[in-house]
């Protein structure tokens, strides 16, 4: 494999103690300014109310607060009627805290180089380290894919839910996670509400290598494939995707980590064979026997695979939950995709 970052360093990190000896060495990064967090009367209220901090950029500071509702607000205030009831919310709630379940796909295409023919990949999606995903479970989620064994793990967004406080849980989490032919990760619409910047040193001080509009060779036995990673579609103002980057390079086959699932037109112009998504949380709350999915109100592309012509996408339904601390009807996941060399085809 060849590091497209062998140069990078993550602030105060020297970068081989940091991937060989202690992956915490230098974290947390010193950030500018300060965050300030409320629970006091809001939370008996059944809500939290959390300043969010930007660090200072070239377009300014900004500062504003968001709400989380609590399970207990939802229930009292009747938010979950539309699903059926307290018994429905229990059912929900027990399916956005539970260890994920493991979703194997295998994504066919002819113009797979033959050694990598068999490769597995472990999609990592939407986790929202944060209020409702705490220490715990991050290190379950942590062992259930090192458990599974891929020879590439990748993260396709969101992997804080929006504060900078979230990154110190991401990286206790997950640092020194590896595997043969390495760590990858793209940044979500959430971590650019944490903050690019530091979103981008929590990966590289778990030894991910980040790929925002930028590409890395993975090589075996000879033969390559790229690997791209875009920016998020709603990035902050100096930020932003460039798909042009997947034209990189002489590979013929280019696999794309692209958060939101909305970016498939731009990622098939441009060229990619097959794109990892998430973003959409598959719905977050859905009534399948009805047909019933709240991610339809804002994409064609909910869950699971698509093709067009050989054009290959697989959108994760994820493991965290949003503001809202519901799932119901889509279980959290990890993804092992496995490629195959044949007739373009989904399963």
């Amino acid at each position: 494999m060849l590091h497209p970052h062998a140069g990078r360093r993550c602030a105060g990190v020297p970068g081989d103690e940091r991937r060989h000896g202690n992956p915490l060495a230098g974290w947390p990064v010193d950030h500018p300014g300060s965050l300030a967090k409320k629970e006091g009367s809001g939370t008996s209220r059944g809500r939290i109310d959390i300043t969010l901090y930007t660090p200072p950029r070239a377009d300014g500071a900004r500062m504003r607060t968001v709400t989380y509702l609590t399970r207990r607000s939802m229930l009292k205030n009747g938010t979950m009627a539309f699903v059926g009831g307290s018994l429905l919310a229990r059912s929900g709630w027990l399916e956005a805290t539970e260890l994920p379940m493991v979703r194997r796909v295998t994504l066919t295409h002819p113009m797979l180089p033959k050694a990598f023919d068999g490769l597995r990949i472990a999609q990592v999606s939407d986790l929202h380290a944060g209020p409702f995903m705490p220490p715990e479970r991050l290190a379950r989620v942590r062992s259930l894919v090192e458990g599974l064994a891929p020879d590439v793990v990748v993260f396709t967004g969101d992997q804080l839910d929006r504060r900078q406080v979230d990154a110190d849980l991401f990286v206790q989490g997950f640092a020194g996670i590896d595997a043969p032919l390495g760590t990858f990760g793209i940044l979500g619409n959430h971590d650019h509400l944490a903050g690019p910047r530091v979103a981008l040193a929590a990966l590289e001080a778990v030894g991910i290598t980040p790929l925002v509009n930028e590409t890395a060779i993975l090589q075996r036995n000879g033969e390559t494939i790229v690997l791209v990673g875009v920016d998020d579609l709603d990035a902050i103002p100096g930020w932003g995707p460039n798909f042009s980057v997947i034209e990189r390079g002489d590979a013929t086959f280019r696999v794309l980590l692209c958060h939101q699932p909305g970016g498939w037109r731009s990622a098939r112009a441009a060229g990619a064979d097959i794109t990892l998504a998430g973003h959409t949380h598959g719905g977050q709350i859905a009534l399948p026997s009805r047909g019933v999915n709240l991610a339809r109100l804002s994409t064609p592309y909910v869950a699971g695979p698509y093709q067009r012509g050989e054009q290959l996408l697989y959108v994760s339904r994820g493991i965290g939950v949003g503001a809202i601390p519901l799932r119901f009807g889509v279980p959290p996941e990890v993804d092992l995709v496995t490629l195959r060399r044949g007739p373009a085809s989904a399963v």
